[in-house]
């Protein structure tokens, strides 16, 4: 201790003063243990952390339904499942799809004669045999079944016969009230709603599907921050490599917390979240003027106002500056810097102190 002291007092006894400059020697510099290292300038910062939560975007899920009443045969997926499109889900027994079915066929059979009728008068109209009127209804006939056919063909793709399933009822005439519910697009079952021979009516859920390549995260900002924040900012996971762009910025402020909802989107490492999860996240905002990220270690307090020392060839000058951010290592400031500029990193404490004893006040 008595070695510091006088350590300290021969900086004093030594170092010059002039203006806000404290100047000393290279052995007195080595001796104090005094450092300096460049300053880095910085484009963006980030925010404190906030809470947030990972969801899923409205457009990238679906709940398939029964489409008509029956009883479930077999469940062929479960929550967890990866599925693709056009994948086989559930089997049920519907004995309503056999009244379609039947329906569906014999508007076929009705066409046919139809058709051939038209056909046919369309020949005698031609050849003068019959009168243009005949023909007309005879076509009138035809159209009307055509479009009843075409009824009967809707309501059966409406109940889930896929096309595959159509032309072979089309081509054996058999009918059957067994029916394959097969996935819309690729996804992944979030949810499931039914255990096999349960009986449902249509409409009733069957599943929950979600496409997860790309993701929401669902922030509550502070009033105060929220309006610094714009669309296409950026926004980071924290602990996790992912990032994304704020999409949407609540107009209403929530009673529970006086915060904003704020949504980003997530497209990119969309598998190192969960949806569900709460997580924490920092907003990315661009700088509208110069700041500069130095160590904690480098910044001290004077009168209440934060300030560093920087390296000149004159010695080490007293700069006021502003924290911006706080990362606890490291600080985000304004002030009058530049890139070119290295700082004291090391020996600050008593540099200022040889800085006030000099006639610092």
């Amino acid at each position: 201790m008595h070695h510091v002291i006088s350590l300290f007092l021969i900086v004093i006894s030594s170092a010059s003063f002039a203006s806000d400059i404290v100047q000393l020697s290279p052995d007195q510099i080595a001796n104090i243990g005094i450092e300096v290292a460049p300053i880095t300038s910085v484009t963006e910062s980030q925010t404190n952390k906030l809470p947030a939560r990972v969801t899923i975007p409205n457009k990238s899920q679906r709940v398939i339904s029964v489409p008509q009443d029956g009883v479930i045969e077999i469940m062929l997926v479960a929550e967890g499942d990866n599925v693709s499109s056009g994948q086989d889900l559930v089997q049920i027994n519907s004995p309503q799809i056999l009244s379609n079915q039947n329906d569906y066929l014999n508007s076929l059979s009705r066409l046919v004669r139809s058709q051939q009728e038209m056909q046919r008068d369309k020949s005698l109209f031609e050849e003068g045999i019959i009168a243009e009127r005949r023909y007309r209804q005879a076509l009138s006939t035809y159209q009307q079944d055509k479009s009843e056919m075409t009824m009967y063909l809707k309501k059966l793709e409406m109940a889930g016969m896929s096309i595959n399933a159509i032309n072979e009822l089309k081509t054996t005439r058999s009918l059957n009230s067994s029916l394959v519910i097969s996935a819309p697009t690729d996804g992944v079952i979030m949810k499931q709603f039914a255990i096999a021979g349960q009986r449902l009516a249509a409409a009733d859920p069957l599943y929950q599907i979600a496409e997860l390549s790309t993701l929401w995260i669902e922030i509550h900002v502070p009033l105060d921050v929220a309006e610094q924040i714009n669309i296409d900012d950026h926004v980071t996971v924290c602990n996790k490599t992912v990032e994304g762009q704020v999409i949407a910025l609540g107009r209403e402020v929530h009673a529970a917390d006086q915060g904003v909802l704020v949504r980003a989107e997530i497209n990119r490492h969309t598998e190192l979240l969960t949806p569900g999860e709460f997580v924490e996240v920092c907003f990315i905002q661009q700088a509208n003027q110069p700041q500069f990220e130095v160590p904690r270690s480098a910044v001290f307090r004077h009168d209440g106002i934060p300030a560093l020392f920087i390296e000149t060839k004159n010695g080490f000058v007293y700069t006021p500056v502003e924290i911006v951010k706080d990362y606890g290592k490291t600080l985000v400031l304004n002030g009058s810097l530049s890139p070119q500029q290295h700082i004291v990193i090391s020996g600050t404490a008593t540099l200022k102190a040889a800085w006030l004893g000099l006639g610092g006040e």
